[in-house]
């Protein structure tokens, strides 16, 4: 069996473990306007868990998140900043090392109607696309519910020349399709990707949905959960929702074995979202070593 592929884990809920503030508005922005060392710290950290891709703190640098306080005309600098912080950090890995430039929902997470236009949208992605494209080696559109959201990311980041990955969420709601009906046969033939992948929901939902993906495609697939408890339909952190608890259970080990579950159904990527940290990642690294 070919090793996987592996991500990191997630920067927000690790941020708070290490003495960030839990800010469920700028979330992990929080960090690039007050001490991005700390962001620099966690991207350490995975590449000595053993990671192959680290992915930009830039889920909550874009400008249409930072306008409600008064912090738009500094999405600029904070997304160049995060962009350069993961940068830096591949370059000093001893192994070859790519950095994934996150693409989030520009409305808000496990959305499935986002209040825009896929104009709109992609003229909004364009942008991060070029603020990202000097740091990047491919572009990682993420935690994606709405199928013409997804495509207004994907478009936008083929500008770059870079290759492209798109991950679909399925946090908040059943079945085996994007939170916005589509099903992965259609996402897969409307969205212009290098690999699909599954990320931020629950590790035993990506079980269940994962050969449902895979058979939609011969590209690439994979998987990243999250730790989260269930998460109710409907929620919206950007309406002062708060988040779920973190699972205590899913250690490292159990974490592991998902994964490996993942593999053995045909999955090329694995890693972890929120509530995954470096313990996590380094078990994963374990697992698959050669």
């Amino acid at each position: 069996m070919t090793r996987p592929t592996i991500l990191d884990g997630g920067m927000g809920q690790e941020l708070i473990r290490r003495g960030a503030p839990r800010s469920a508005e700028l979330w992990s922005a929080w960090a690039m306007l007050e001490d991005p060392a700390l962001v620099a710290g966690i991207h350490a950290d995975y590449l000595a868990a053993g990671c192959d891709v680290l992915t930009t703190n830039t889920y909550s640098t874009f400008a249409d998140r930072l306008e409600q306080f008064d912090l738009g005309g500094r999405s600029d600098e904070l997304t160049r900043l995060a962009g350069s912080l993961a940068r830096e950090a591949a370059a000093a890995a001893d192994r070859p090392v790519l950095v994934a430039a996150s693409l989030p929902p520009m409305r808000g997470s496990y959305n499935p109607g986002p209040d825009a236009t896929y104009e709109e949208l992609f003229d909004e992605y364009q942008i991060t696309v070029d603020q990202l494209s000097d740091s990047a080696d491919l572009f990682l559109c993420e935690t994606m519910g709405a199928c013409f959201e997804a495509r207004a990311a994907t478009d936008a980041a083929r500008t770059s020349g870079l290759p492209v990955w798109v991950a679909f969420t399925l946090q908040g709601a059943g079945g085996h399709h994007l939170l916005d009906g589509t099903s992965f046969a259609e996402a897969v033939e409307t969205i212009d990707a290098d690999a699909y992948l599954l990320n931020c929901c629950p590790p035993e939902q990506v079980t269940e949905a994962l050969p449902q993906l895979r058979s939609a495609t011969d590209l690439p697939v994979g998987a990243y959960a999250n730790a989260f408890h269930d998460m109710p339909v409907g929620w919206r952190g950007r309406d002062g929702h708060d988040l779920p608890a973190g699972r205590t259970a899913m250690g490292a080990e159990r974490y592991a074995e998902a994964a490996r579950r993942w593999v053995d159904m045909g999955a090329d990527i694995v890693g972890g979202c929120c509530e995954i940290g470096p313990g996590h990642i380094a078990r994963l690294v374990a697992e698959f070593a050669a």
